[in-house]
């Protein structure tokens, strides 16, 4: 086998930020106007990017977590809470963002809150139903979520999603840290990682494909397959065991070769996903978004790693690597950032161009206008999550890790030798 330990995987890098950005237009393609359709189908397979994300977080920590031989470099409660110095400061901010905005924004009512309810966007919902979801939330189940968000359990809430709802994607990587510790060791030593690959996917597909046979199209059962750490459980295990398939040589020369054309040959997942959901998106919609696409993420992963950061002094002077380890660090700070500006950066903007040119809205005759604005404004609005985001992460985040660590038992203290990629 290859010994990859010292490998600096500069492309995986930008993949994570892109995959975060890409995330940022998912959620943020609502407010726009004027979409062009190619575009709005791209945009529409935001769950591609969540899917190579949680894989990449896999393949990630098992770069930086284990020894060459594939063990541990500490202990499990150790390597579980030093995770979670890095994952708690980044949930705390955004809640207590998404808390304050909700405050700010919206009067407080005794009857309580409205939440999010997921629902099947190709199912159409009954009257009944609707009826249901206009409902607002008791405020002693709202102080509940709260709890569960503190606890960083909101993923195993089935019904909806309050506050940050990319949060529940950290309450996912805490499960998944907490399982890699026992899983990832034994992953490692398996000899015929294609086909556990073929059985990961298989397990993946299995409760998609079981839900979509039964006609369980309702709110509960997408809330399940969308968020539930355990349905998601094998994209992280698929990106441990594509670790270990990228300690062969042969396997990594193939990547190092031909990595352009299996990058176009990952991506064509996307269109592939689009075209599926067009022909018929009731019954492949669960499947497209847990499973099925797969094989496409794990080329798009395995065709980033063979975009190698050059080694010696040529990294010192090339200035798009350290730019590309802070632009990776802060991904998770842009996913979890970016749900709770949406209505305050769309309420901004139409407020911005309202007093750039009076009239706007009135005289453009068009009543969708105070609901929609230009695309062009996209490109601002992701500058400053990015923006917003690095300074998070250098300002408060790691600061905030730094501190945490210290307070740690003496015998966590000492920091595994690891590379410069944070998982």
């Amino acid at each position: 086998m290859a010994n990859t330990q010292k490998r600096r995987y500069y492309g995986l890098e930008w993949l994570r930020f892109l995959m975060a950005l890409w995330m940022v237009i998912y959620h943020f393609g609502g407010i726009y106007r004027d979409m062009p359709a190619m575009l709005e189908s791209f945009v529409g397979m935001g769950f591609f990017a969540t899917s190579t994300f949680f894989m990449l977080s896999g393949f990630l920590l098992a770069h930086v977590a284990l020894d060459h031989a594939g063990e541990m470099k500490m202990n499990g409660p150790a390597f579980i809470v030093r995770r979670l110095c890095n994952l708690y400061p980044i949930h705390v901010i955004t809640l207590l963002l998404a808390l304050g905005l909700l405050l700010f924004q919206y009067p407080i009512r005794p009857e309580g809150v409205h939440v999010y309810f997921n629902t099947h966007p190709y199912h159409p919902l009954s009257d009944e139903a609707r009826a249901a979801f206009t409902e607002r939330l008791s405020w002693p189940s709202a102080i509940g979520y709260i709890a569960m968000q503190l606890m960083l359990l909101q993923a195993w809430e089935p019904r909806f999603l309050w506050l940050n709802g990319a949060s529940w994607s950290i309450s996912a990587l805490l499960f998944f840290y907490a399982c890699f510790p026992w899983l990832a060791p034994r992953l490692m030593r398996v000899q015929r990682w294609g086909l556990a690959l073929l059985a990961i996917w298989a397990v993946y597909a299995a409760g998609p494909l079981i839900a979509t046979l039964m006609g369980s199209f309702d709110y509960v059962t997408v809330g399940v397959l969308h968020r539930n750490p355990l349905f998601r459980l094998p994209e992280f295990l698929a990106g441990i065991l594509l670790y270990r398939a990228m300690q062969s040589e042969a396997l990594n020369d193939l990547f190092r070769r031909f990595r352009y054309p299996l990058l176009v040959l990952g991506l064509c997942g996307v269109p592939v996903g689009a075209w599926l959901l067009k022909q018929d998106g009731l019954h492949l919609y669960y499947l497209t978004h847990n499973g099925l696409l797969m094989p496409f993420q794990a080329l798009v992963l395995l065709s980033a790693t063979a975009f190698a950061t050059p080694s010696g002094a040529a990294v010192r002077e090339t200035a798009t690597a350290p730019m590309a380890q802070r632009l990776g660090e802060s991904a998770l700070c842009i996913f979890a950032l970016h749900t709770p500006l949406i209505g305050p950066f769309a309420r901004a903007t139409r407020w911005l161009l309202a007093r750039w040119h009076e009239g706007w809205i009135a005289e453009s005759g068009n009543a969708a206008l105070k609901f929609a604005i230009p695309l062009w404004t996209m490109a601002f609005h992701l500058a400053l999550i990015v923006v917003l985001a690095l300074l998070m992460q250098r300002f408060v985040v790691v600061p905030m890790r730094h501190w945490l660590e210290a307070r740690l038992p003496a015998q966590w203290q000492q920091r595994p030798a690891m590379m410069p990629v944070r998982a």
